[in-house]
């Protein structure tokens, strides 16, 4: 049973229809975690400020926006709530005009998600999902989603309604930023033409009905093969957690807060402290 990642409807025209997205991807990546080597430790960032020259609390945190000559403008967390909060509030994935998918670049695309119908929406997702299968057409949509707004596309794919969220067209880079890129037509002059008929031989030979099952991610296997083999040669190691050393921090905070000299120091102690700081002197 897939998670569910977001809960709405799709509306257009008069209709809404309740739906659940659920991640369309699952991550297979071997995550590998930085360990300190002498005692394999994991190693945390920590919220550092350079110029109190300290770590800081999650509290002390506010977020702030950069601008072109290197200043901030501060945002409290009620001013971002206040603009977001409209957007977060409307739990749909309004379908604006629909369109042919070969006219969409594929450099639009972003996530894909499956959607799932409510329960007493069967019949009206049904009826889309048909209706777009008929025509051919994917639906083009707003949405509001992870705390940002997105476009998206909707289209049938195996007996389901897939939602792919997609960059707005100011996100994309332009093509005339590539490096090294010359002219079509100088470059077609210099390209040789028994050259471009040998590279267009070894594509058709080369060519075939797309079959992902046989792409295969080598890389990951392989890697993951060798911890494999350490773990069954018994090459794992314990480290130590940051369980443990939040616990020895406890304790020693413990032995400070009851030591009465550290917090409520006598007289006699302060007194001794100058001495000894004059003699240093």
């Amino acid at each position: 049973m897939l998670h569910t990642a977001w809960k709405g409807k799709i509306s257009f025209g008069l209709i809404d229809i309740p739906i659940k997205l659920h991640g369309a991807i699952g991550e297979k990546d071997v995550k590998l975690r930085t360990l300190h080597s002498v005692c394999h430790t994991p190693i945390h960032q920590e919220k550092h400020c350079q110029t109190c020259g300290r770590e800081v609390e999650s509290d002390e945190l506010v977020k702030g926006y950069e601008t072109a000559t290197g200043q901030f403008v501060v945002l409290s967390q009620q001013e971002i709530d206040s603009v977001k909060e409209p957007f977060a509030a409307n739990k749909a994935v309004e379908l604006l005009h629909f369109v042919s998918l070969d006219d969409i670049d594929p450099l639009f695309f972003d996530k894909p998600y499956y959607i799932s119908p409510g329960e007493t929406s069967l019949k009206a997702y049904y009826t889309l999902l048909n209706a777009l299968e008929i025509t051919n057409k994917v639906g083009i949509a707003n949405v509001f989603l992870y705390s940002k707004q997105q476009m998206a596309i909707i289209r049938s794919v195996g007996g389901s309604l897939v939602l792919h969220t997609m960059h707005f067209e100011e996100e994309l880079r332009s093509v005339t930023d590539v490096p090294n890129l010359s002219s079509t037509s100088s470059i077609n002059e210099s390209i040789n033409e028994s050259d471009t008929q040998v590279t267009v031989e070894l594509i058709d030979k080369l060519s075939t009905s797309f079959n992902p099952s046989i792409y295969k991610n080598n890389y990951r296997d392989a890697l993951q093969n060798v911890i494999q083999q350490k773990i069954n040669q018994g090459e794992v190691t314990k480290g130590s957690g940051s369980e443990e050393r939040d616990i020895r921090h406890l304790m020693e905070m413990l032995k400070v807060s009851i030591d009465p000299s550290t917090l409520h120091p006598t007289k006699s102690t302060a007194e001794k402290k100058t001495s000894s700081l004059k003699k240093k002197a």
